[in-house]
């Protein structure tokens, strides 16, 4: 039996999705409760591995079950064995190939600043990027560029692993919601650190730098860009699957009011 399910989670006492030995993980929790389910050990797949302080709130998963159990049960067992900071929204009966990685079309993330200044709210310091005030329409309006399919070598951390640069962004937008700036970003899928480098870059227009995003693209040049932006900004958001009946994630909470 293959078993999907939607999983919100804050990342900040985690050091990112994927097992470690020693350290604490999304995976090795979630994996850990699934197996004491099963009475047997369960190996989860993912949709998306994320960085050690980086949320989610679609995130998508996957496992074999030989058990027969139905899918409240899992859902229940599966909240009942995670501590607070990790949250099963949905869980779902699928086929016995869905993979959540490749059965992906696309995925969405979302990256939160928030305008303090040198005075950083300490309640959403771990999950938001605190700097000055940002013009969000110069943001938006730069964004537009990096719409359709670019060799993203400007954006890509180093180790990255994928074979091509290439991606196609679907989505761009910059808005603003009260004190928070929000990006959100949808693509066929993305190199190492890519958003959270799209989210450097364009806090840097924000703050009124001069920086040309074409020129960069066009250059496949990373050091031409400054910092990667800070993890605690980052969300998980969505991971679209057109052929399957999975539900869509949600905003994070902290911007839901807004």
């Amino acid at each position: 039996m293959r078993i999907a399910a939607g999983i919100s989670y804050r990342g900040t006492n985690y050091h990112g999705w994927q097992y470690q030995p020693q350290r604490p993980s999304v995976q090795g929790i979630v994996e850990a409760a699934a197996s004491k389910i099963e009475n047997a050990p369960i190996q989860v797949l993912v949709a998306g591995r994320t960085d050690a302080g980086v949320h989610a709130t679609g995130q998508v998963i996957a496992f074999t079950s030989q058990q027969q159990r139905d899918e409240a049960t899992w859902f229940r067992g599966l909240n009942a064995l995670t501590p607070n900071d990790i949250r099963i929204d949905w869980v779902r009966a699928v086929p016995e190939d869905f993979h959540p990685r490749y059965a992906a079309t696309a995925r969405r993330y979302v990256y939160l600043f928030l305008d303090k200044g040198s005075q950083p709210d300490p309640m959403l310091e771990d999950q938001v990027w605190s700097c000055l005030p940002l013009d969000a329409d110069a943001m938006d309006r730069a964004a537009q560029a990096l719409i359709g399919e670019h060799d993203f070598s400007s954006f890509r951390g180093s180790g990255c692993q994928s074979l091509t640069p290439m991606r196609r962004v679907n989505r761009l937008r910059v808005t603003r919601q009260g004190s928070f700036v929000v990006m959100m970003v949808e693509a066929n899928a993305f190199v190492l650190h890519m958003v959270r480098n799209l989210a450097s870059a364009l806090h840097d227009i924000g703050i009124g730098r001069h920086l040309e995003i074409t020129s960069l693209l066009r250059a496949r040049d990373r050091t031409l860009l400054g910092r990667t932006a800070p993890p605690q900004g980052l969300y998980l958001q969505h991971v679209e699957y057109p052929q399957h009946d999975v539900p869509g994630g949600l905003l994070p909470a902290i911007i839901r009011a807004f």
